[in-house]
């Protein structure tokens, strides 16, 4: 029988500049798993973390950013792992970032871009990234209740709270 793994995170990261409103992606080192592949935040749930504390730890790590505002999105994403027959169901959040906040990449990427969400959708390998970036649009960005109903800000771990990585490398977007 399958299994069923919640064990990693998706987190869509945003900037607004002006009336723009602009998507991180990061693209996988050629040294690591999927070279060249263009993504939003992916990483892995340590023992005993919460999907929060996991998610927020993931953001700094990877790009050393400390969003300001956090949302729990309504629909995980969910693949199938033919290779050791498990299901993966990822919790989606989104988070907003600084206009000018600057991005220090972790060495599992080799290059990131603030784009617009048709470019991202675009450049993502994975159906359900794009299905996830949709559900940003449509949850969060849209304001309202819903985006109101689905904020977590309150509920993250404080920055101070987290274990800080040494010296990430420090790269610029285009």
């Amino acid at each position: 029988m399958p299994g069923i793994s919640l064990e990693q995170i998706e987190v869509h990261l945003f900037r607004r500049r002006g009336a723009r409103v602009e998507f991180l992606i990061l693209r996988r080192s050629a040294r690591g798993r999927l070279p060249g592949v263009w993504q939003p935040i992916t990483g892995g749930l340590r023992r005993g973390e919460s999907v929060l504390a996991g998610a927020a730890r993931e953001v700094f790590e990877e790009t050393g950013l400390e969003p300001r505002r956090w949302w729990a999105v309504e629909s995980p994403t969910v693949y199938l792992d033919a290779a050791v027959d498990q299901v993966h169901v990822l919790p989606v959040l989104a988070a907003e970032v600084g206009a000018s906040d600057r991005v220090r990449l972790s060495p599992e990427h080799d290059s990131f871009q603030f784009v617009s969400a048709a470019q991202a959708a675009r450049r993502f390998l994975w159906r359900q990234q794009r299905v996830a970036l949709a559900a940003v649009r449509r949850e969060v960005l849209a304001g309202g209740r819903l985006a109101r109903a689905l904020e977590v800000t309150e509920r993250m771990p404080r920055a101070g709270a987290r274990r800080r990585r040494s010296a990430p490398r420090t790269h610029h977007s285009r």
